[in-house]
């Protein structure tokens, strides 16, 4: 079953760390401690209850002692609602001894433009926090000592008509508000009940007084130390135990701003410093075999550009290769025939045999133009009456033939037979 540690705190006897004593107890599920969960002892007493719970750091409430805790009331506007943290500490520059910087303030619900705050000194704070984290200890709510004690049930009905009032351990603790409240010693309490009472009650309207002790004798001291004239205020005197406490969280948590729960970064690495670990490793050994395929990969690339480079050359032996695929696409596209009516072949297979059966003509070139469709063959013979007899030859076999660029030179005549297809 679930239990919750909660851990009533002391300060030594100098007021500048905690004392060599606690007091504690485990709630149960109903809120309410069991006998055998009731402890106190040093601190080696306290650290060995915490060490027999396997969760470590393990989450306390905590309680701190009434005299390190002061409580106040403060007006705001609502200008200065959403900046109360940092502007309401400034409020009480002229009632506090020492600078506010040194002091750690919690707020409790501001409504109507009132909001309470209570303020403790920061450094005994964090020194506190500081020593219970070094016992496994890890605060998760943190309330003053008087705030603590059980309001009656109707006192929220008329503020500041129903005060608790308890002695234990020789402390008087009142809480006069839901969020307000003081502890002092037994021998200081009547003057700070008369103090209180000049300063919160007016006219004729005095307060109910819930008187609460451990014993017999403690609850007659208290009522001993009531003025006479708030005896008849007395309305009820209750033994209760210690523990018998309010957790309803009514009161106001000192775990804000600097104080308030972190997440557990801490607990939760060690859990998984090993795993998170191993995953670094796992990464960095794949990112160092990707860097590594890349440079391979890299290295192929270039190789293979070289050569691809290398065979372009062999048909582009000049100019500027930029891409060899696209300048060699390029050039097959302008080497192959578009439109033409007729293929190179057809010409040929009709026009060499008969240049060939015509001995005196002689072919010194040929040429092809795919785009017309034209087969055009530079020709040398004795006489000109030869280019035109072999025209006519190509003609009688179906083709178009004609003599062009004729010219003589001596003895030799050349011309340009161009062939093609009839329309």
């Amino acid at each position: 079953m679930s239990m919750q540690l909660v851990l009533a705190v002391n300060t030594s006897e100098d007021g500048k760390s905690l004392a060599d004593s606690f007091r504690w107890c485990w709630l149960g599920a109903d809120g309410t401690p069991a006998n055998d969960a009731i402890a106190c002892g040093d601190r080696e007493a306290l650290r060995l209850a915490v060490s027999s719970h396997t969760s470590a750091p393990l989450g306390a409430w905590v309680i701190l002692p009434g005299s390190r805790v002061s409580t106040r009331q403060l007006e705001y506007s609502d200008k200065e609602k959403k900046h109360l943290r940092n502007l309401l500490p400034f409020q009480l520059e002229d009632s506090v001894v020492g600078d506010v910087e040194e002091l750690h303030f919690a707020l409790g619900t501001p409504a109507e433009g009132k909001v309470v705050v209570a303020y403790a000194d920061k450094t005994w704070l964090q020194a506190a926090f500081a020593e219970l984290a070094a016992m496994g200890i890890e605060v998760t709510h943190c309330w003053s000592a008087p705030l603590t004690q059980p309001l009656a049930q109707d006192a929220s009905s008329e503020a500041g008509a129903h005060w608790t009032l308890g002695l234990y351990e020789g402390q008087v603790q009142l809480r006069y508000a839901a969020t307000m409240g003081f502890s002092v010693a037994y021998a200081q309490g009547r003057l700070a009940l008369q103090l209180l009472l000049a300063e919160q009650v007016s006219g004729e309207q005095l307060p109910a007084l819930h008187l609460r002790a451990a014993s017999e004798q403690d609850l007659a001291a208290l009522v001993e130390m009531i003025p006479p004239g708030l005896q008849a205020q007395i309305a009820s005197q209750t033994l209760a135990d210690p523990w018998a406490l309010d957790f309803s969280n009514s009161s106001i948590d000192l775990c804000q701003g600097d104080f308030s729960q972190r997440l557990p970064v801490e607990r939760w690495w060690k859990l998984w410093r090993s795993i998170a670990i191993f995953a670094g490793v796992c990464v960095a050994v794949h990112l160092g075999t990707l860097l590594y395929e890349i440079h391979k990969l890299g290295a192929d690339n270039l190789k293979i550009r070289q050569q691809i480079e290398a065979a372009a050359r062999l048909a582009i032996p000049q100019g500027r290769v930029v891409d060899a695929e696209k300048q060699l696409a390029a050039i097959l596209r302008q080497n192959q025939p578009t439109g033409q009516s007729a293929s190179v072949i057809e010409l040929l297979a009709v026009a060499m045999p008969q240049i060939a059966g015509v001995p005196s003509v002689s072919i010194k070139g040929i040429s092809y133009a795919g785009d017309l469709g034209e087969l055009n063959i530079n020709i040398q013979a004795d006489s000109f009456g030869a280019f035109e007899s072999l025209s006519q030859k190509i003609r009688d076999q179906g083709l178009n033939a004609e003599v062009l660029s004729a010219n003589a030179q001596g003895n030799v005549q050349s011309a340009r037979l161009k062939v093609s297809k009839n329309p």
